[in-house]
């Protein structure tokens, strides 16, 4: 999968630690997330328009639920804690359902149920880099909606392709119950799902998805575990939360 290289130890520290350079910062600074990008910093490129998106296509009868889909969030995370044979949690025998508040403006989509806060080395170091991602740009990830593609771990720490309509499916529901003002989508699987696009496509500009009545502005961005592997891609990435920034954090 293009999102992921080797990871050594270094790379995490390295990427960690040298992500606020991209934000102007030389000095240290406290766990506290705070908005460092005040209203005057000037961006370095024009920003260009939103692209109105078209949702992903609902799939067929033949990749529907086994189960219908929960309407509310905590019957949601009651039933893919269970094991429901929900849309992305028969994959592994642990499942790791959405985190974060019932209702937020922003709700961040990644393929894998990897950028949760846990002693899992690749876990935690992605999730604490998400975390300075968007404290960069003024926002907490902690009062973010955060969910995944797959809510079990795939044995190949991939999603397979032929299930991304349901999968899909099952995230844009979410969406539909969070109501969100905005989303962000982590990766090169995530974005394909979703928009069905090529994530260096997508980048390009922010989309509006219009969904359930909502119109939503939509950022796709590199995954924490492509920059943690591929730390030269960070500058791409803050240019992609710059621009997140400019249009969608109020």
């Amino acid at each position: 999968m293009g999102d992921r290289g080797e990871i050594t130890a270094f790379t995490v520290v390295e990427s960690l630690t040298g992500w606020w350079e991209l934000a102007g910062l030389d000095a240290a600074v406290s766990e506290t997330s705070v908005n460092w990008l005040a209203e005057k910093a000037p961006l370095n490129a024009p920003i260009p328009p939103i692209k109105t998106s078209a949702p992903p296509k609902i799939p067929s009868a033949s990749t529907a639920p086994s189960v219908a889909f929960p309407e509310d969030i905590s019957s949601l995370r009651e039933l893919v804690a269970h094991g429901a044979p929900l849309p992305g949690n028969g994959y592994g025998p642990l499942r790791y359902a959405p985190i974060g508040p019932d209702s937020c403006d922003v709700m961040i989509v990644s393929d894998l149920p990897d950028i949760i806060g846990s002693s899992d080395t690749s876990s935690g170091a992605n999730a604490a880099l998400l975390h300075r991602m968007m404290g960069a740009i003024g926002i907490e990830s902690s009062d973010c909606f955060c969910t995944w593609m797959a809510t079990s771990m795939p044995s190949t720490a991939e999603v397979p392709e032929h299930d991304f309509p349901e999968l899909a499916a099952f995230v844009m529901h979410q969406i539909k119950l969070i109501r969100p003002k905005s989303v962000v989508i982590l990766g090169a699987s995530a974005c394909k799902a979703l928009l069905g696009e090529n994530l260096m496509n997508a980048r390009a500009e922010l989309r509006n998805i219009n969904h359930d009545g909502l119109n939503i502005t939509v950022l796709a961005t590199f995954h924490p575990r492509s920059l943690i592997a591929r730390p030269a891609m960070k500058a791409e990435a803050w240019r992609d939360l710059q621009m997140f920034r400019k249009r969608a954090v109020q």
